[in-house]
């Protein structure tokens, strides 16, 4: 095979991995869309609520870089859990401008529900394969993660 054939070959590979892996990215955030939303969480407010647990205290910058969330999004979903009684925003004491966030103890309780309930779904969603395989394609997408970052610089 000369080197236009092999990449002709390449070129005509990547859409089908690019539309598989999109295709598996769409099947897996509806599988836990669904199963958080039937919890009472969106996976915005599941991804504040991770943040938080394992932390003490966030500014909001920190939390939104955490839960990789924007700024304007960010806003709505500590409001909406504030509303919910599950987090708590106060002015920093460093910088009056900024705020910082924590769960309150109903937040904690929730999310250790919530998250306990979730990965015991996403674990049976993945009993069908093996820890071998598995790892394999955890490389994989580690790898296709760096390929993208190093391109995106």
């Amino acid at each position: 095979m000369n080197d236009l054939t092999a990449t002709r070959c390449n070129s005509l590979r990547l859409p089908s991995m690019a539309r598989e892996m999109t295709q598996a990215w769409h099947a897996f955030e509806q599988f836990a869309t669904r199963q958080l939303r039937e919890q009472g969480l969106t996976p915005a407010q599941f991804s504040v609520l991770s943040a938080l647990a394992g932390e003490a205290t966030l500014s909001c910058k920190a939390l939104g870089e955490q839960a990789s969330i924007t700024k304007g999004s960010l806003t709505g979903v500590v409001d909406r859990l504030e509303q919910k009684g599950l987090a708590r925003r106060m002015t920093s004491p460093q910088d009056r401008r900024s705020s910082t966030v924590n769960l309150t103890d109903e937040g904690r309780a929730t999310f250790e529900r919530v998250a306990s309930t979730h990965f015991a779904c996403l674990q049976k969603a993945f009993e069908g394969i093996d820890q071998a395989e598995l790892a394999h394609i955890e490389a994989g997408l580690r790898r296709i993660r760096q390929l993208f970052n190093h391109a995106s610089r």
